[in-house]
């Protein structure tokens, strides 16, 4: 990947925080799923396993919550 893409503009750094913090993990993760494959041009699966990392990296709480509520209705 280049520099310039591993940038994320500050709108949707925002979007993504409040979404996260909110407890919405779930939403804020499909936002940057969206975004980049449609930005970065990249696949699916590759676009899923950067979200995870970046979640993992700047929200690990909140993520950890998601999976554990998750693992439970499973």
């Amino acid at each position: 990947m280049q520099q310039s893409k591993m940038n994320l503009s500050d709108d949707l750094v925002i979007l993504i925080n409040r979404l996260a913090l909110n407890g919405d993990i779930r939403m804020a993760g499909i936002v940057l799923q969206t975004y980049v494959i449609r930005s970065w041009k990249l696949e699916t699966e590759v676009a899923r396993q950067y979200v995870i990392q970046y979640f993992q990296d700047h929200y690990p709480k909140q993520l950890q919550r998601y999976v554990k509520k998750r693992r439970k209705r499973n």
